[in-house]
């Protein structure tokens, strides 16, 4: 699990091990990220079937996706982010899931650091 601030990036990294636990090139890698509302209604942030990208600096195997979290989720809510790709060789499917917990941009109550003049309070 993986923790995620309202309205801030968040990065979606995954690295495809091949049998041997090998770092691996997959084909069609991609990735789909959502969430669901009170309702129990899928709502997505990335459609189903995005490209994901090959992460910088490349790295055999390691894929990463980043996108923004909507400034409209509660803290109640979770994303799940689905990656999928082929082995080149065995043609097995991997799925990858990670799961977002949300935290606010401002923790109310949180920590404040007070500068004050020696001897003056």
């Amino acid at each position: 699990m993986s923790k995620g601030i309202i309205g801030e990036p968040f990065t979606f990294t995954v690295l495809f091990l091949d049998g041997s636990y090998q770092p691996t090139n997959v084909t069609s890698p991609t990735i789909e990220a959502f969430y669901f509302t009170d309702a129990g209604q899928r709502v997505y942030i990335v459609a189903a079937g995005t490209v994901l990208p090959a992460s910088a600096p490349v790295e055999v195997g390691r894929y990463a996706y980043t996108l923004t979290i909507p400034a409209t989720m509660e803290v109640h809510q979770e994303i799940y982010g689905v990656m999928r790709g082929i082995d080149p060789i065995t043609f097995d499917d991997y799925v990858v899931e990670q799961q977002i917990d949300l935290f606010p941009a401002e923790i109310p109550g949180g920590m404040q650091a007070n500068f004050v003049k020696d001897g003056v309070c």
